[in-house]
């Protein structure tokens, strides 16, 4: 069955996405959900033009862009920069966690039936009152549990994805909870050849990425360039052994670079190109064969963001 990837601008053909990051944020403002921490504002619509700019002139031609409504996602604006800047932005539906938004207010009394029906909107019809549609399902967890509404997302996220073919890709709190994650995923029946995990790169246990990979996941490492966290050497291992594991076609990169300090355009970095000219270059002269490399940018993530409904 021949599938389409679904763009803010409209549904392209997988072979038409090309270079791509798997989660990213562009222009959001996460204060609308009662997140304060002022230096995940990233409010500036000349700095996100010149932010995509600079990433397609390296090369880049794709990004999932992973703010939701409740992280203050700017559908309008968010498109305007695709048509402008050429960079195709796949974005998304869903909700994060109970620890970084206010669930309570944007869910409330809010029913899994509830949920299915405003995420299958977001899918089919439009975001925020728009005709520009989401790409993809968000959920996710906390750190090191899984609250009762983050488990209702997770469960409306899959019912979604069996109504709507759009996949599932969520959120993890400093890599945890992904197994518990998945077990839910298999109660719902859902195919998990169109569930990711992402964060994984802040939990870097090749042990725990392996089940997850068992179980037929997808995964994101979203840490390169973050050594605060772990450094690139840390991150190249897991790969590799995953690779010779033969995972090579589950797995993708990204920075998940949501605050103004991870921005060259604000003045910090490391900045969007980090992993076309840096992490990926790395691994080549490490020893990571080009073709895997070029699966984890290229075909995995069309593979992936492929809706098949």
């Amino acid at each position: 069955m021949k599938g389409k990837i679904r763009t803010i601008l409209g549904d392209i053909d997988p072979s038409e996405l090309g270079f791509t990051m798997a989660h990213e944020h562009v222009l959001d403002d996460p204060r609308v959900g009662g997140y304060m921490d002022s230096e995940h504002v990233l409010n500036d619509y000349e700095k996100a033009k010149e932010m995509l700019e600079v990433y397609k002139d390296a090369g880049g031609e794709a990004m999932a862009e992973a703010s939701t409504k409740h992280w203050g996602r700017n559908t309008l604006g968010m498109a305007e920069l695709s048509r402008e800047t050429g960079v195709k932005l796949i974005c998304c539906t869903g909700y994060l966690c109970e620890n970084q938004v206010n669930m309570d207010e944007w869910i409330g009394n809010k029913t899994i039936e509830d949920l299915v029906e405003e995420m299958v909107k977001e899918v089919t019809e439009g975001m925020d009152g728009t005709g520009y549609k989401a790409g993809w399902i968000k959920a996710g967890t906390s750190y090191n549990y899984i609250s009762r509404r983050e488990e209702m997302v997770l469960r409306a996220a899959a019912r979604t994805s069996k109504i709507t073919g759009a996949p599932v890709h969520t959120h993890t709190s400093t890599g945890t909870m992904g197994l518990e994650q998945i077990a839910i995923m298999e109660e719902e029946g859902m195919d998990l050849n169109h569930f990711c995990i992402a964060h994984v790169s802040r939990n870097p246990d090749y042990w725990y990425h392996k089940k997850m990979l068992e179980k037929g996941v997808y995964l994101i490492y979203d840490g390169p360039g973050k050594p605060k966290y772990y450094t690139d050497e840390v991150l190249a291992n897991v790969l590799r052994k995953l690779v010779n594991d033969g995972y090579g076609d589950r797995l993708m990169l990204s920075n998940d670079m949501g605050k103004r300090t991870h921005h060259t355009v604000y003045g910090y970095g490391p900045g969007l190109t980090y992993i076309k000219n840096k992490f990926i270059p790395r691994l080549e002269e490490e020893g990571f064969d080009p073709k895997d490399t070029h699966r984890f940018m290229y075909e995995n993530p069309a593979r992936f963001y492929t809706m098949y409904k």
